[in-house]
């Protein structure tokens, strides 16, 4: 599978190859709707969403106010933003929970967690999506809390570590959002696994688009470009007001 463990340990937390929100499943099925829009890289499909306030996905802008504003729940449809649940392998599904319970337990979130696997067939790669639905969340501080300056590692094996936070437009919803990133590379690879976070007082959430390895998609990862756009689609149907 071309995503290292390094990379998958940084999936939620973005802290120098450290770790990082929780999940049901259904059958694979090629995204419902009448297909998708490419990002404007091309890279990211975002199938039936409607576009962004900006038209873009990553941005280094002013980030809107926090505070979260209307109270929200998080649910798992069978279908969101286009994409139909799907099934991961045990093993990579078993590496992102863990990592997703650890996240929420280190920036302090408590509630009840929900979790989707949705399949992108465009692209050849898994959707992950994590969230908490709880109360008294502060968007400013769990924001701030994955908002790292630009570091470089190398760990000592062979790959360089670099990782990054970007802000980005959270979407009609409101709150905060994040986008980590972490790029492994050595010589024979380069892997990009970027999670990109929102978070409104009631909930906390993040998603990730993780290469199935299937020879399906000839990616080697995604940036905040890529994710940013399929985060707040993703978003506009598994959030509701309360």
């Amino acid at each position: 599978m071309p995503v290292t463990a390094c990379a998958l340990a940084a999936l939620f937390l973005v802290a120098a190859c450290g770790s990082s929100g929780s999940f049901p499943g259904e059958a694979p099925g090629e995204p419902a709707g009448q297909g998708g829009a490419a990002t404007q890289n091309g890279d990211a499909a975002v199938p039936d969403a409607p576009a962004t306030q900006n038209g873009a996905g990553a941005q280094n802008a002013a980030p809107p106010a926090g505070g979260g504003g209307a109270a929200y729940v998080l649910s798992a449809p069978p279908v969101a933003a286009g994409y139909r649940q799907g099934q991961p392998p045990a093993d990579l599904i078993q590496k992102v929970d863990s990592d997703a319970q650890l996240y929420a337990k280190r920036l302090g979130v408590t509630g009840t967690p929900v979790h989707g696997y949705y399949d992108d067939r465009a692209q050849g790669a898994w959707i992950f999506y994590s969230g908490v639905t709880g109360s008294g969340f502060d968007p400013d501080r769990l924001h701030d809390a994955l908002n790292q300056p630009p570091a470089t590692r190398n760990d000592g094996a062979g790959d360089r570590i670099s990782t990054n936070a970007v802000d980005t437009d959270p979407g009609p919803h409101g709150g905060r959002a994040i986008c980590n990133t972490v790029l492994v590379q050595n010589a024979m690879l380069t892997t990009a696994v970027t999670t990109c976070s929102w978070f409104t007082a009631t909930t906390a959430a993040g998603v990730s688009l993780i290469i199935k390895g299937d020879g399906t998609s000839t990616k080697v990862g995604f940036t905040a470009a890529d994710v940013a756009p399929v985060m707040r689609a993703i978003r506009a149907d598994v959030e509701h007001p309360r």
